[in-house]
């Protein structure tokens, strides 16, 4: 009877090593053609792709890949003549597909035999082997090629940002892919490719994959994609990363392309150097830049900065009203000015060290209260704007409480 109930146990795990693999041919032959059921024929082969008989074989995941590339090319198709589709589930039929097929290549080997069965060699004695599945999913890969680039769009909108980052990252790899050999496509010229990887970046980073989005956006750049945008998303995503040093290297490099244009990543080299006390080195840029644009505001406020960092007030305080008259409605100079004018009034009482109070009275009327009332319309002009409001509101409410201004405290503590 023990003999007969092993035999028993080894008839059924023979039986369901065939269904399994029984199966996998019957989904294969079903997933064909465009009117394929293949959500269906999804759900029919998920078993195979865990089951310890047929996970390893080449063939289960040829027909899994098959089976999403079918379903893409059947959606784009109804898509062609205005019928709706479902472009987020394309967008990830794309790249299961890929994944699927990336699983078989290794699976993919046949030994050779000879005409007696006999294994053939090679010369090194190794037993020879061929591929029954890789070249129909290299070929199908790569007709899929600009697929890709599509499909993480269609993830990108869906807000599907992993699933946008992968399809991406798919179309920028695979021409180099050594699984697709000779039938790897052409790359795409490389300001596409660029931009692809520049998108690529902005997919990591909204998937908080920092070091992804940095690295993509390194490989933009190396492909000659520049755009400033792609500065700025870099600083930014540097800046969440909290690395200093990584904010600067992507501000040098983007000062060098759009440095005429903008003193934005200029400020953020030279307050990097005002960090580390670098005094001298932030003035010669600055002398450098203001010598090529003597009209540009930014960078009088920038050295106004670099003055009051070295308590110049003074001399900040011509750079900061300089700023200002080359533009008026550059209302960081204006909040900078008010902010210096304060600055001066403070340092003045508290440089009067123990005074008697009529000494102290004239003090505050002859030095310390007009340099405050100076400071109040450039505050109030950077209290309308919303990136410099919280400053000078802060600003404004010690200025007032000074003055015995009740009136205007008020007001602005009510805000």
């Amino acid at each position: 009877m023990k003999k007969l109930f092993l035999l028993g146990l080894c008839f059924m795990a023979v039986a369901g090593a065939s269904a399994q693999k029984s199966l996998v041919k019957e989904v294969e032959g079903k997933s064909k053609g465009f009117d394929a059921d293949f959500a269906k024929a999804r759900t029919q082969l998920a078993p195979a792709l865990t089951d310890a008989e047929t996970k390893n074989d080449a063939q289960t995941w040829y027909v899994a890949g098959t089976i999403e590339f079918g379903d893409y090319d059947s959606q784009l198709g109804k898509k062609a003549v205005g019928q709706a589709a479902d472009d987020k589930a394309m967008g990830q039929a794309l790249v299961n597909g890929y994944e699927y097929f990336m699983t078989a290549f290794p699976l993919d080997t046949v030994p050779e035999v000879d005409k007696t069965g006999a294994p053939k060699l090679n010369k090194d004695g190794s037993p020879k082997v061929k591929t029954k599945y890789s070249k129909d999913m290299a070929k199908k890969l790569a007709a899929h090629y600009n697929d890709y680039a599509s499909g993480g769009q269609f993830l990108w909108e869906a807000q599907d940002y992993p699933g946008a980052y992968k399809a991406w990252s798919i179309y920028t790899s695979l021409p180099d892919n050594p699984s697709l050999g000779k039938d790897a496509p052409k790359a795409a010229p490389d300001s596409i490719v660029g931009q692809i990887c520049y998108f690529q970046g902005l997919a990591a980073w909204q998937a908080e994959r920092l070091d992804d989005a940095i690295s993509a956006f390194r490989s933009a750049l190396k492909l000659g994609y520049n755009e400033q945008a792609l500065y700025d998303y870099a600083i930014g995503v540097a800046a969440q990363k909290q690395d200093e040093a990584l904010i600067v290297e992507f501000a040098n490099e983007a000062n060098k392309v759009y440095g005429d244009s903008t003193s934005k990543y200029l400020t953020i080299i030279i307050n990097d150097k005002i960090n580390h006390e670098k005094y001298d080195e932030a003035m010669t840029l600055l002398e450098q830049a203001i010598a090529v644009s003597p009209t540009n505001a930014e960078l009088y406020d920038v050295r106004g900065i670099l003055y009051q960092s070295q308590k110049k007030n003074d001399e900040a305080q011509a750079d900061f009203e300089k700023a200002v008259s080359l533009n008026p409605d550059y209302v960081k100079a204006q909040l900078d000015l008010g902010r210096v004018l304060y600055a001066k009034a403070v340092a003045i009482e508290e440089g009067a060290g123990s005074i008697d109070n009529a000494s102290y009275n004239k003090l505050r009327e002859e030095k310390i209260d007009p340099l405050l009332r100076q400071a109040i319309p450039y505050l109030e002009t950077a209290l309308k704007n919303d990136q410099t409001e919280s400053d000078a509101r802060r600003l404004l409410r010690s200025v007032y409480y000074t003055l015995d201004d009740e009136a205007n405290l008020k007001r602005i503590e009510a805000m």
